[in-house]
């Protein structure tokens, strides 16, 4: 067997079987739905994902927001047996409701929706307050002190294939619109 190769790691060859597997780990993760921020003046989706230690963002999705991404080559263990290689870092201005501050991702490869975990949810003195049977509600603390409520979307739809999606996975032709 010769240094270059690994078997452990592997090449998923099919555009549809990465694409089928990009949606199943999204499906999996733990999170109460999406809400709406501005990430370096565009409008956006996120995954709220309290319990991942990171932010996430897709290559793409970086280039398209205007990221200034470090170059970075770290493998990560991901869901589903599928390693994550983080690519870059970056640093991007995000706001939700006119609370402002400077928070990290982690670039990837994956095309998937934009994740914000744990240093979002830390940055901006978040709280999802759940209110069964009503759709939870995150709750935002300006640097004032004063708290902000933000509607937590819990809308899914099918994607093309008829497997169950999150509402604004994005598409190979969608872009993220100036706000």
């Amino acid at each position: 067997m010769e240094d270059s190769e690994d078997l452990n790691k592997f090449t998923l060859s099919s555009a549809q079987t990465i694409e089928e597997t990009n949606h199943q780990v999204v499906d999996n993760l733990p999170s109460p739905g999406s809400i709406a921020v501005k990430l370096n003046g565009y409008n956006c989706e996120g995954l709220l994902c309290p319990g991942l230690l990171f932010n996430f963002i897709s290559e793409e999705e970086a280039q398209e927001l205007d990221f200034d991404v470090h170059p970075q080559d770290i493998w990560m263990p991901g869901i589903c047996d599928d390693d994550i290689k983080i690519s870059g870092i970056a640093l991007a201005s995000l706001s939700i409701g006119g609370v402002f501050e400077t928070t990290s991702f982690l670039v990837t490869q994956k095309i998937g929706p934009l994740i914000l975990g744990k240093p979002f949810m830390k940055d901006f003195s978040a709280v999802i307050n759940y209110n069964e049977p009503e759709p939870p509600i995150l709750k935002v603390s300006d640097p004032g002190g004063i708290k902000h409520l933000f509607p937590i979307s819990q809308l899914r739809f099918q994607l093309m294939d008829g497997s169950p999606g999150f509402d604004f996975l994005p598409s190979l032709d969608s872009h993220p619109q100036p706000g």
